[in-house]
């Protein structure tokens, strides 16, 4: 199975993982108390998200599960990871920076308004389909 890599220095930032159709968005979860939705993409999935509907706050690019997303970290300005409620809003930029070389690759996105989802950027990501 593929996995997506840092396209500036080929460190691997999801593990192995599966292309599908863009899920529906999940709606709002009704647990009390509960605000971010559950993650939009199974486990070991990735879907590309090339079109935004008049009503969401998704970010074009290649949605993958969050527990699916390795070898990044928070990007240092914290201004960018601002959200409402639990988690980021994924508004203000990329806020994930692959471990190894610092590029932004991605986006999180985990408050209360928004999927619960990582969305790597075409543009700093590529897909690769060795074990190596």
């Amino acid at each position: 199975m593929p996995r997506f890599l840092c396209d500036h220095c080929r460190s691997a930032l999801t593990g192995p993982v599966a292309k599908v159709k863009v899920p529906l968005p999940v709606p709002m979860s009704e647990i009390p108390g509960v605000r971010t939705r559950p993650a939009r993409m199974p486990r070991g999935t990735y879907a590309l998200n090339l079109r935004l509907c008049e009503f969401s706050n998704d970010v074009l690019g290649f949605i993958v599960h969050p527990d699916d997303v390795i070898g990044t970290e928070q990007h240092p300005e914290v201004m960018r990871s601002i959200g409402c409620c639990q988690g980021p809003a994924g508004g203000d930029g990329l806020i994930l920076v692959c471990r190894d070389c610092g590029a932004e690759v991605a986006t999180r996105q985990a408050d209360c308004y928004t999927q619960n989802q990582v969305t790597l950027d075409p543009s700093a990501v590529c897909l690769s389909f060795s074990d190596d």
